[in-house]
């Protein structure tokens, strides 16, 4: 029983860090290419230093690994699997605003 306390904390720790749009964001900027901070600062469209901390956070839960190239560091998603998660939540989500606007609709007949 011990061991599934283990792995709920962790998977709790996970969503945690899932938990904030900037950090879904970020996620999907990594999606297709890994990217320096300041790339990933340009396109999400958020500050340098606020980045940082964002990343700092996915990396402490092994959502994103980071290797120097020449002066800049470069991030990356750890497992696929991890973007996968997330187009599915974003898949749930569009699904039950289809289901609201239906209802919507159908309440307004």
């Amino acid at each position: 029983m011990n061991h599934e306390l283990d792995i709920f904390d962790l998977q709790a720790q996970l969503c945690q860090s899932l938990s904030n749009a900037v950090r879904l964001r970020i996620i999907h900027a990594l999606k297709e290419t890994p990217k320096s901070v300041n790339e990933i600062s340009a396109e999400v469209g958020i500050s340098q230093p606020s980045v940082s901390r964002h990343l700092a956070v996915l990396r402490s839960t092994g959502l994103l690994t980071a290797h120097r190239k020449a002066q800049e560091v470069i991030y990356e998603i750890t497992n696929p699997k991890v973007v996968e998660v997330c187009e599915m939540m974003r898949c749930i989500l569009a699904e039950r605003e289809a289901q609201h606007r239906d209802l919507l609709n159908r309440m307004q007949s």
